[in-house]
C-alpha cells in the first residue's frame, strides 16, 4: 500500500483507522501529524456517493442555509465589502443565493454536482470575476483542499474564501462523531482550524475561526475589533439584527422575479 501524502503539509500520512463505508468499502484512514488533517484513502467510491447529491439524511440544510446568510452579513460587512460580488461556489440547490439576494446581496451560485433551483439566472457566465467566494459544507468533500482553494482563488480572481466545515481539535475523533457520514461516503476530509490555519499560510492568506464550523481565509487583514465582532455570538447577533434593518430597501426579491421570468 502506497503512503499518502498530505496535500497540506506535504508529509507522509499514517493510516489510523479502518471503517465500512457506504455499508460495503473497508476504507483506511489517514492521519498527518504536522497539520492535523485526516483523510481517507483515495475516494474510488465518490460516484455512486454523488448519485444523489444532497443526501436524505441531511435535514438541517434548510436551518444551516439560513444560519450562514445571517452570518455572512457580518462577516461581509466586517470585510468592508456588502456591496460587492459573491458567489457561492459549492451552492446545492441554490437556496443560499437567492437568501443572500433576498437581502440585497450580488450572489451567485454553481454546482456541478447538484441541480439548481432556486436561483436559476444567477449562474456565473465565462470570466466570472467575484469580491469573496462561499463554499458552505464543500471542503469535507474534496481530496486536495489546497488545490481546490487555489483554483478557486486564480479562476474567480479572488483571495476571499468563506466556508463552513466541522472542525475537531487535537485527538482524533472517535468514530461514532457522526460528521464522518460512513453511510453516505461523501465526507472524505476533515480539518482542524491548525490545518486551516496551515492552508492559508500556503496560500499567502490570513486564516480567521469564527465558529468550529463557520471559517474564513482571506488576504485581507480583519481589524481588531471586527475580529472580535466576528468571534463573539452576542456581538454578532446585535450586529446581524442592525446590518438587516438598514438593508431592507436593498433586497433583490422583487427586481429578481422579471429577471428570471426573462430567461
Amino acid at each position: 500500500m502506497n503512503q499518502l501524502i498530505c496535500p497540506i503539509s506535504g508529509e507522509p500520512m499514517t493510516v489510523v483507522f479502518s471503517e465500512i463505508v457506504r455499508h460495503k468499502h473497508t476504507v483506511n484512514y489517514h492521519y498527518c501529524a504536522s497539520c492535523g488533517l485526516l483523510k481517507t484513502e483515495k475516494p474510488y467510491w465518490l460516484d455512486e456517493a454523488y448519485q444523489e447529491a444532497i443526501v436524505e439524511t441531511d435535514t438541517g440544510l434548510v436551518s444551516r442555509n439560513i444560519e450562514h446568510s445571517k452570518l455572512l452579513e457580518v462577516v461581509l460587512k466586517c470585510l468592508r465589502i456588502p456591496q460587492g460580488r459573491f458567489l457561492d461556489v459549492a451552492g446545492g440547490y441554490g437556496l443560499l443565493t437567492r437568501l443572500m439576494r433576498d437581502k440585497g446581496y450580488d450572489c451567485y451560485t454553481s454546482d456541478k454536482c447538484c441541480r439548481n433551483v432556486f436561483a436559476k439566472a444567477f449562474e456565473p457566465r465565462a470570466n466570472f470575476k467575484a469580491d469573496a467566494l462561499f463554499a458552505f459544507e464543500a471542503l469535507e468533500h474534496i481530496e486536495d483542499p489546497f488545490l481546490f482553494v487555489d483554483d478557486l482563488f486564480k479562476t474567480y480572481d479572488c483571495k476571499t474564501l468563506i466556508f463552513s466545515t466541522l472542525t475537531f481539535t487535537g485527538i482524533i475523533p472517535s468514530r461514532d462523531w457522526w460528521y464522518y457520514g460512513f453511510e453516505s461516503g461523501q465526507h472524505i476530509t476533515f480539518y482542524q482550524p491548525r490545518t486551516l490555519s496551515m492552508l492559508a499560510r500556503r496560500l499567502r492568506c490570513n486564516y480567521y475561526k469564527i465558529t468550529p464550523s463557520f471559517h474564513m481565509i482571506t488576504d485581507v487583514d480583519v481589524s481588531f475589533i471586527n475580529r472580535h465582532i466576528l468571534i463573539n455570538r452576542y456581538f454578532r447577533k446585535i450586529y446581524s439584527l442592525m446590518i438587516s434593518r438598514t438593508r431592507r430597501h436593498l433586497s433583490k426579491t422583487w427586481t429578481d422575479r422579471f429577471q428570471e421570468t426573462s430567461i
